[in-house]
């Protein structure tokens, strides 16, 4: 029914877990304002030891003319919550033609070349995950004999089979802006885990009604 549904034991063991590693000094202090380029950099300079990233980050973590890490990372499958399921995530960078686009034709025949066979065998070399089955079979292929890479798109085709999608709604991002900053705050300590969980139910579930969802 849309309603949030975060606020429960379920949501308060997730956040409490990760309340409990910040109070146990596992994350490096100021990472918690960090964004995705910020994390990626320090995991690059070797001052974080983990990383949730894109696959397509595998091969710049991994080149020492970029990384410090170099050689020295290793990619794991998502782990499983106390449910028994593993965490995951679903999503991309797609390309597509506006409405209003003044030249369809040409746009339609962009996004042809950019995602055809050829180009996507050019750009998974430096580490992208390609949509085509045939390119993948292309890049399995091609990194025989590299450990690394072999290693990486295991870790990733079986990463896949446990991924699913975001919300179904167009105001999951609006959600998402909504939700984040309360679970900061109870990672910092400003609030209790009840009080973060509530204070960001409350807050979704007005956003969700103004926008009559329900």
């Amino acid at each position: 029914d849309w309603t949030p549904g975060f606020n429960s034991g379920a949501g308060k063991e997730a956040l409490g877990w990760f309340v409990d590693l910040y109070k146990a000094g596992a994350v490096p202090p100021g990472t918690t304002s960090y964004l995705w380029d910020e994390l990626g950099a320090g995991f690059a300079s070797g001052t974080i030891a983990l990383n949730l990233d894109w696959p397509g980050w595998s091969g710049y973590f991994n080149d020492p003319e970029s990384s410090k890490a170099a050689g020295d990372v290793g990619l794991v499958v998502q782990p499983m919550g106390s449910a028994g399921i593993h965490t995951g995530w679903s999503g991309h960078h797609g390309f597509s033609v506006t409405e209003k686009c003044p030249t369809p034709e040409a746009a339609a025949s962009l996004v042809a070349f950019l995602t055809s066979e050829a180009s996507q065998i050019a750009e998974s070399a430096g580490g992208s995950l390609p949509t085509r089955t045939a390119v993948w079979e292309h890049v399995v292929k091609a990194a025989e004999g590299d450990e690394f890479r072999s290693q990486a798109l295991n870790v990733f085709k079986e990463g896949a089979t446990h991924a699913f999608p975001v919300p179904k709604t167009p105001y999951w991002i609006e959600a998402s802006n909504l939700i984040y900053p309360e679970l900061q705050a109870a990672i910092l300590g400003d609030k209790t885990v009840d009080q973060a969980l509530q204070d960001a139910a409350d807050a979704v579930d007005e956003m969700m009604q103004e926008n009559g969802v329900y």
